[in-house]
């Protein structure tokens, strides 16, 4: 697509705004636009950024319609571009209204939106179209919980139903150490807010996807090679691989589902019983984002195709590898003393390309992300 097109990002105090504007930089013809109810935020600072508008955080429906028309008439917008789940539900809620002001990129409706954003409602999902996950339940704190829990293989997860990222994961070896870590908990604030979930022994494959009513468009998929130093996160540094195994596994969900729009899906090879199973979809971008921009694909820019109803061929990609820009520099030191523990990579496949052509906002980025890890979670 050779014409000019103008996208809006409208939260750019998401970190994910940043991944989308450097996956968009690759086209010339894009200008990108944000939105954000963030003053300082990372993407303001990017040289790709064409204009930038803060609002403050809002969550009055009207107000924020009226916002994004304000800046479709100001800036001619073609397509509306959410990273992050609270405007990609947003997108969901209004798509009537905002299609009839410009393009929006693909997203799922209101059914899958709620499946793919809740774990136990996924785990429900995927129980009724026989799609295998880990063995999971909900945290109720009553006497059918009780028997659930001495009927459960150990060791366990407790996970939050609405967290990401590896926030809020306990990990028990045994009932009595999820007991006595329960009953030091306020019940309304655990009670149905949270699963318990087997651990199961293999890998997990990364599956990426573009999709549109529940047909793929667009595809990455990745394995971690070197961990991230917080706990449950995922990897520091990822290798993109070719298995249709774990293609076919992430399919048959996103047909389930009718799925449009972007999703990262965590599918597990369980060497128990040599099954593949669906651990859980996060229905947004996604950390290594920018990876499958050095793997050869840009999702960002995919979706604005999708979004103004442009064909293309499902693009294949490179079997390349990511590394985070903070591995990236941790490895560089190890090197120097003999304990690093992946081979020498070159700039352009890690983070760093992106701190050296981008080095404003991404120093903001790196800032505002330490500045953030030191909070404390509430869940």
């Amino acid at each position: 697509m050779n014409e000019s097109l103008s996208v809006l990002i409208p939260d750019g105090e998401s970190e994910f705004a940043l991944f989308a504007a450097h996956c968009l930089a690759r086209y010339p013809s894009v200008n990108i636009h944000v939105l954000s109810s963030r003053r300082w935020a990372a993407i303001r600072f990017s040289r790709h950024c064409r204009t930038f508008t803060h609002r403050s955080a809002s969550r009055d429906n009207a107000a924020r319609l009226e916002t994004v028309a304000e800046l479709v008439r100001k800036h001619s917008i073609d397509v509306l571009l959410p990273t992050e789940t609270e405007w990609i539900g947003f997108a969901v809620k209004n798509r009537a209204t905002l299609s009839k002001l410009m393009a929006v990129a693909p997203v799922p409706d209101a059914r899958g939106f709620d499946v793919a954003n809740n774990k136990w409602h996924l785990a429900q999902f995927m129980a009724e179209h026989d799609i295998p996950g880990p063995p999971t339940t909900l945290v109720t704190l009553d006497d059918a919980f009780e028997r659930q829990m001495q009927a459960m293989k150990f060791p366990v997860l407790l996970k939050p139903c609405t967290a990401w990222g590896g926030d809020g994961i306990e990990r028990f070896e045994d009932l009595a150490g999820l007991k006595a870590y329960l009953a030091n908990r306020d019940p309304e604030r655990t009670r149905e807010r949270f699963v318990v979930q087997t651990v199961l022994t293999g890998f997990v494959v990364g599956v990426n996807v573009l999709a549109q009513n529940g047909r793929i468009l667009a595809t990455t998929m990745q394995r971690g090679i070197i961990p991230n130093t917080k706990k449950f996160a995922a990897a520091g540094a990822i290798r993109f691989i070719k298995d249709e195994r774990f293609l076919n596994a992430a399919d048959k969900l996103i047909r389930a589902l009718g799925w449009s729009g972007f999703a990262n899906l965590d599918t597990f090879y369980d060497s128990a019983d040599d099954q593949l199973k669906i651990l859980e979809i996060n229905a947004r971008f996604w950390g290594s984002l920018r990876g499958s921009l050095v793997a050869g694909i840009s999702f960002p820019y995919l979706a604005c195709l999708a979004a103004l109803d442009v064909p293309f061929a499902r693009p294949d990609y490179q079997l390349a590898r990511y590394v985070h820009t903070k591995t990236a520099m941790r490895e560089a030191l190890l090197r120097l003393v003999g304990k690093n523990r992946e081979k020498e990579f070159a700039v352009k496949e890690s983070g760093l390309k992106f701190l050296l052509s981008d080095p404003l906002a991404e120093i903001v980025r790196a800032f505002q992300q330490e500045s953030s890890s030191r909070q404390p979670v509430t869940i």
